[in-house]
C-alpha cells in the first residue's frame, strides 16, 4: 500500500528580510550623497518639461573658464582664458566665435576684450583705451559690460577720469569736490574688430549741465533740462557705475544702466561721433530716478535700487521692444532686502522719439522670496515667453514662466578654491573673493543658433554629480 507524502509549502522570504535585501541594493547604486541623505546644493536643482530647451553660457566670475551646457547641466562646450584673473561675462558669435570680457587683476577692472575661436584659439584683443579721440583726463579703462552689434562691432563701457580742476571748468560744486579726487565718467565706444579703431563715442561729459555758475555755458536750471546730466548729483568716487549697455537695431539707440544714478539711459546711435557730443546727443529717454533732475521725490518716486542690467527684448520675442532690468537692493516696509526683475514700457512714439510726460508703465515683474543679490545680476526673455534670470552674487540661475513660476534652476558650483561639494551650502554673499561663486550675467542660446551648425553637441558630464 503507498503512502501519500505530504511536502510542507516552500518557505517564503519574510516581508523584513526582503525590504532589508532592496534597501542593501539601492544603497550600492545611489550615490553617496544620497545615502546619507544630502540634499542638493549645487548644479541643476530644478528641470522641467516648462523649461527652454536651450544652451546656457555661463562664466564662473573668479575663474578662467567659460561653459556651455544644457538644461541637465552636462557640458556641451567649454573655453579656458589664458593671463586672466577672471571672465565677467561673454557672448557667442554666430561663427561659434567667444567674446568675453577678461579681468587682468581684479574680474572686471583693467581688463581686455577678446575673441576665441569655437576650438580656443585666441583671435584677437583690445587693452588699450588711449585713443586719441578720447582727449581727457587719464586712466581710461573698459569695465563692466559689452553688446555685439549687426556688423560685428563692439560696444563697450570705457571710464574716463577728469582733473578736479576740469570738473570745476564744468560746474562742478566746491561744496563737493572735497570729497573726490577725480570726476569720474563713462565714454560709450563702438569698437571695429577688425582693425581696433574706434568708430563712434557718446561721452557723457558733452552732456552736462549745473546750477552753480552762471557764467558757465553749461549752466541751467537741472528740473529743466532732463536730458542733461547734473554734474553735482550725488558726485562721489564712483560717480556714474555704468553697467550695462545693449543695443537696438531696429531703433539705432543704446540704452545703459547707470547703477549711481539708480536709472537707465537711452542714447541715440544714429548720430554721428560730432552730433553725439552736441546737444543732439542730449539724452532720448531716462528712468528710474527723477530726483536725478530734480522732477522727482527720492523716496517716493523712485523706481530703481543700484540695478543691474538693461535688455530691450529681441524682436520676435514676447514682449518684444520691453525693457528687462534687474533692480537689486529694494527694501520692504518691514525692512527686509530683496531684488526684483521689471518689464518696462517705455512710452516710445512710432518715430522713435520718447513721450516724456507719458508714465512709462511696468507690464511684469517678478520677485520672491530669497531673490536677493546686493550686485550684478541680470535678465534675459526667452522665446518661449519664460525669463532667465541671473541672481549673481550667489551663481544662482533660475527660469521662470510668465506666471513666476520657477522651472528651471541651477547654483554654480565652481569657485577658485575647486568644486563646491554636493549637500555643501553655497557661498554667502560677500565672503573673500575667492571662495565666491558669483556669475555676472548669463545668456541662454536657442539649439539652432548659427553657432551650433556642424559642431559636435554631444553632452558631457556635469559639474557638480
Amino acid at each position: 500500500m503507498s503512502m501519500l507524502r505530504i511536502c510542507p509549502p516552500p518557505r517564503r522570504r519574510s516581508t523584513k528580510r526582503r525590504l532589508i535585501i532592496l534597501f542593501v541594493l539601492l544603497m550600492m547604486i545611489l550615490p553617496v550623497s544620497a545615502q546619507v541623505g544630502l540634499r542638493r546644493t549645487v548644479g541643476v536643482l530644478v528641470n522641467t518639461e516648462a523649461a527652454y530647451e536651450g544652451y546656457t553660457l555661463f562664466s564662473p566670475m573668479q575663474t578662467p573658464s567659460v561653459y556651455l551646457m544644457n538644461n541637465e547641466g552636462r557640458i556641451i562646450h567649454s573655453w579656458e582664458i589664458e593671463d586672466t584673473g577672471g571672465v565677467l561675462e561673454a557672448h557667442l558669435l554666430d561663427n561659434g566665435h567667444l567674446v568675453v570680457i577678461a579681468g587682468t587683476s581684479s574680474f572686471y577692472r583693467d581688463g581686455s576684450i577678446r575673441e576665441y575661436t569655437w576650438d580656443n584659439a585666441f583671435i584677437w584683443e583690445i587693452s588699450a583705451f588711449n585713443w586719441e579721440e578720447i582727449s581727457f583726463g587719464s586712466g581710461r579703462r573698459q569695465h563692466h559690460a559689452i553688446d555685439i552689434l549687426p556688423n560685428g562691432n563692439i560696444l563697450a563701457i570705457v571710464r574716463n577720469n577728469h582733473l578736479l580742476d576740469e570738473g570745476f571748468e564744468m560746474g562742478l560744486s566746491p561744496q563737493v569736490s572735497p570729497s573726490v579726487d577725480a570726476v569720474k565718467t563713462d565714454i560709450i565706444v563702438e569698437i571695429d574688430r577688425s582693425n581696433s579703431e574706434l568708430v563712434w563715442q557718446w561721452d557723457v561729459w558733452n552732456h552736462l549741465v549745473q546750477d552753480v555758475d552762471a557764467n558757465l555755458p553749461n549752466y541751467g536750471q537741472i528740473a529743466q533740462h532732463p536730458r542733461r546730466i547734473d554734474i553735482n548729483y550725488q558726485q562721489d568716487s564712483d560717480w556714474m557705475h555704468t553697467n550695462a549697455v545693449h543695443y537696438h537695431p531696429e531703433w539705432d539707440q543704446i540704452a545703459i544702466s547707470v547703477r549711481e544714478f539708480n536709472e537707465l539711459w537711452i542714447v541715440d546711435h544714429s548720430l554721428s561721433t560730432a552730433e553725439a557730443a552736441g546737444p543732439a546727443g542730449d539724452l532720448l529717454w531716462r528712468w528710474g530716478n527723477p530726483a536725478a533732475y530734480q522732477q522727482g521725490d527720492p523716496v517716493d518716486d523712485r523706481q530703481l535700487f543700484r540695478h543691474h542690467d538693461v535688455q530691450w527684448i529681441e524682436d520676435g520675442l514676447p514682449g518684444a521692444g520691453n525693457i528687462l532690468i534687474f533692480s537689486n537692493q529694494h527694501i520692504s516696509a518691514d525692512g527686509e532686502k530683496y531684488s526684483s526683475v521689471l518689464e518696462l514700457k517705455p512710452p516710445l512714439r512710432p518715430d522713435g522719439s520718447y513721450d516724456w510726460k507719458q508714465e512709462a508703465e511696468i507690464v511684469w515683474s517678478y520677485t520672491a522670496d530669497g531673490l536677493y543679490s546686493r550686485g550684478l545680476s541680470g535678465a534675459q526673455r526667452l522665446p518661449n515667453g519664460n525669463t532667465l534670470i541671473t541672481e549673481g552674487r550667489d551663481g544662482r540661475l533660475i527660469e521662470v514662466s510668465a506666471d513666476g513660476e520657477v522651472v528651471w534652476e541651477f547654483v554654480n558650483p565652481v569657485t577658485t578654491r575647486g568644486l563646491i561639494k554636493q549637500g555643501d551650502p553655497p557661498n554667502p554673499q560677500g565672503i573673500e573673493v575667492r571662495q565666491r561663486n558669483d556669475l555676472f550675467r548669463v545668456r541662454k542660446y536657442s539649439p539652432d543658433h548659427p553657432a551650433f551648425a556642424g559642431r559636435d553637441m554631444t553632452p558631457g558630464d556635469r559639474l557638480a554629480h
